[in-house]
């Protein structure tokens, strides 16, 4: 006789202060199958039962802290614990014992100590016995719903396969209806049939004619030369229509005549005699000179004389274009077969509506070139008109520093001369904004971006702007954030957006006017702003401001020397480091203010410094007299230049063209050679080449002096040789900082 199953395993939770009581407990509970969970106080006990169910509790009525009545009454509370059944236990007898007030907390029954055995095991199995049953009626009554929901589930089955039935038999007989009317009507269906049939293949006919359009537009909106787009179209025409031979022909610039571009079906013996025809030969010569189609088919005779090649060729039909446009002819497509047949009006509206295309193709390909031809020569006229213009700044502003260090002593030169220097220095900008605004248009700009401490920046442009802010007596304000701020930018490019915003500020502000700079740290981002309260924006100017050459008011911005370039140098240069600029003010004479946002870089690396603002610490020390070659073709600058840097304590050497150049610095080997680019005999890049070349100019230190300052200008440089790379006009403290440089790393 088997053993019978093993009673499932409850939790029974017991609550006393006294451990040895609690032992007792598991004693007498031992073999009743129940998983005896301990509690030495009240508040424990709760803790337990925020985890776990029980199927029964055991409370010891007093307890130090919270009594057994207490932590039934928290119990109660709970809806999870609420009808887990309780039973005190007490050492008092019934008549010391509150016995209502357990009962009116939920207790099922009191224990009294000293415990009876048989009573407490009995009461104990009443409760677990209840609490198994009542889990296995939850479990029962658990598949009971599940067996139920399958037999929902197999009748709902039932159902749906009864009603797709009868829906499959309801369309069969509305089909079956369908069919009967149907074939009633046979005999006018096939006639409405037959004509359907015909509307569809035209309009297939018409549908694939259009693509054919579509897709010949794409291909020569796409098509890189005329040559391509003929030869494309060619393909596609003779696919579509049938045809074996095509020739396209486009008249030769500048020779005259037309020249065969494009074709197809033509033997090799035959394309020597086709590849060039002169005006009126053959049927492309005759169609460029009367502008107007030729067509020879069977149902059409030909205008004329027979074409000569349309016998050689063995075409029996053949029509040929003019590529028209604006009234100039730029050459002809023809197409033809050698199998006898009349082209239809549709297949020649076709070839009309592609040749049509292919002149348009052809004309905007023409515009285009144009365009980038008068691109190239516009930036081939400003690069030159920056080196002529620079070339003339250099000796003025030589000129100018020998003067302010020579009169020393009398003030209204040193006014004159310093009001001629800012013309010069405003001049100089000009011509930099003026081709910045050119290499930017062109997409040439090439950022080089590195982490940099904000206040860098700033400082730079502070110390840029300041000499027109002094001029104008305007107070600044500079407000920063008390943390560092690193940006990943272009330090150049972003010390010149800010210079531009105060030098914007300065110039539309009248004198003796407020200027504020802030930057702030909003989130994962910079909010830079330069509020004045100057002149003032109308509501329609503050999106146009940043447009190339656009100014608020020409008259006055003439007035102020300005070209309408620098706002659109900002949102140009802000937009490449990923950011983004706007402006806002309340109306004219209420002054404005720009906003520049940079996304900020979470990294904080070691202190970094921009070049030009440790121009200042670097500078302070007095350069050393050196031997310096200066080697400039124009007689002005060369004399100017010369004057400047001998009264810096300089000992200087002169040389006017390369090859002069190149002997004076291997035979005399100076310090430093400044050398012109563009001088006579030997260019500069050639000087630089031949001296590092020698192991006796190894030892000399080259800086080029040019007009011409594009990135490009300053890697060809550095690649001939030189060791610095400076545009002309150069100031005094630029270059007496290149000299200290090169001449303290040597």
């Amino acid at each position: 006789m088997s053993p019978p199953p093993a009673l499932p395993r409850v939790d029974v939770l017991t609550v006393d202060d006294t451990p040895a009581n609690l032992r007792a407990l598991e004693v007498l509970m031992a073999d009743m199958g129940a998983n005896i969970v301990t509690a030495s106080s009240g508040d424990e006990a709760l803790r337990l039962l925020l985890d776990r169910d029980f199927a029964l509790i055991l409370l010891d009525v007093q307890m130090p802290g919270m009594d057994g009545y207490e932590t039934a009454s928290l119990i109660r509370m709970r809806e999870r614990t609420r009808h887990i059944p309780i039973i005190f236990i007490t050492a008092y007898n019934r008549s010391e014992v509150n016995v209502s007030r357990g009962y009116e907390l939920g207790a099922v029954d009191y224990l009294f100590k000293p415990i009876v055995p048989e009573i407490f095991r009995t009461k104990v199995t009443v409760f677990l016995d209840l609490h198994r049953k009542t889990e296995e009626v939850r479990r029962q009554a658990e598949l009971l719903r599940q067996a139920e929901s399958r037999e929902h589930e197999r009748e709902l089955a039932e159902a749906r396969a009864h009603y797709e039935r009868s829906l499959l038999e309801q369309e069969m007989e509305r089909e079956r209806k369908v069919s009967e009317a149907r074939e009633q009507r046979a005999q006018e269906l096939v006639r409405l049939v037959n004509e359907k049939e015909q509307a569809q293949a035209a309009l297939h006919e018409s549908n694939a004619r259009l693509r054919l359009l579509a897709d010949v537009a794409s291909r020569l909106l796409k098509g890189p030369d005329g040559r391509t787009l003929l030869n494309s179209v060619h393909h596609q025409i003779v696919e579509h229509l049938g045809l074996e031979v095509c020739l396209g022909y486009l008249f030769r610039e500048g020779h005259g005549g037309l020249e065969l571009a494009a074709h197809a079906g033509i033997s090799d013996g035959m394309l020597q005699r086709l590849e060039h025809l002169q005006n009126g030969q053959g049927v492309a010569g005759r169609v460029a000179t009367e502008n107007k189609r030729w067509v020879l088919d069977a149902g059409a005779a030909a205008n004329g004389p027979a074409p000569d090649a349309a016998p050689e060729l063995g075409l029996a039909a053949l029509a040929c274009y003019p590529l028209l446009s604006q009234g100039r002819v730029l050459g002809t497509l023809a197409f033809g077969t050698r199998t006898m047949r009349a082209f239809s009006a549709d297949e020649l509206s076709l070839m009309q509506g592609v040749c049509d295309q292919v002149a348009v193709a052809l004309e905007r390909e023409r515009l285009i070139g144009a365009l980038r031809e008068a691109d190239r020569r516009k930036d081939e006229f400003l690069a030159m008109l920056a080196h002529e213009l620079r070339n003339p700044l250099a000796p003025v502003r030589h000129a100018l520093e020998v003067f302010r260090m020579r009169m020393l002593q009398d003030d209204i030169l040193q006014r004159t001369i310093a009001s001629a220097d800012r013309q010069v220095a405003h001049m100089t900008r000009l011509v930099d904004d003026l081709l910045d605004v050119s290499r930017i248009t062109r997409g040439k700009v090439e950022l080089k971006p590195i982490l940099v401490a904000l206040s860098d920046v700033v400082e730079g442009a502070v110390q840029a702007c300041e000499p027109i802010i002094t001029q104008r007596r305007h107070e600044l304000s500079v407000s920063m954030p008390s943390e560092s701020v690193m940006l990943n930018v272009d330090p150049t490019r972003m010390t010149q957006v800010v210079a531009n915003l105060l030098h914007n500020a300065a110039k539309y502000t009248p004198s003796g006017g407020r200027i504020q700079l802030k930057a702030e740290r909003q989130g994962d981002e910079l909010a830079l702003s330069v509020r004045d309260n100057g002149i003032g924006l109308p509501p329609e100017m503050l999106h146009r401001v940043f447009e190339l050459f656009v100014q608020v008011d020409p008259g006055s911005d003439r007035a102020q020397g300005g070209l309408g370039l620098g706002l659109t140098l900002v949102r140009s240069l802000v937009e490449m480091h990923g950011g983004s600029v706007s402006a806002r003010s309340d109306g004219i004479s209420q002054g404005s203010e720009f906003t520049v946002r940079l996304p900020v870089s979470p990294e904080i690396p070691a202190a970094l410094s921009l070049p030009g603002i440790a121009k200042a610490a670097t500078t302070a020390n007095k350069l050393q007299p050196l031997h310096i070659l200066l080697v400039e073709d124009n007689p002005d600058i060369r004399e100017t230049l010369r004057d400047l840097l001998e009264l810096h304590g300089h000992r200087v050497q002169e040389a006017s063209d390369g090859r002069s150049a190149v002997d004076l610095v291997l035979s005399q080997k100076p310090q430093v050679a400044l050398v012109d680019i563009g001088i006579p005999e030997l260019d500069g890049y050639k000087v630089a080449e031949l001296v590092r070349a020698s192991a006796s100019g190894s030892e000399t230190r080259l800086v080029a002096l040019t007009g011409y300052g594009h990135p490009e200008d300053r890697k060809r440089a550095l690649e001939a040789g030189f060791d610095a790379h400076l545009v002309k006009p150069v100031s005094s403290d630029d270059l007496s900082q290149v000299l200290k440089k090169l001449c303290t790393a040597a």
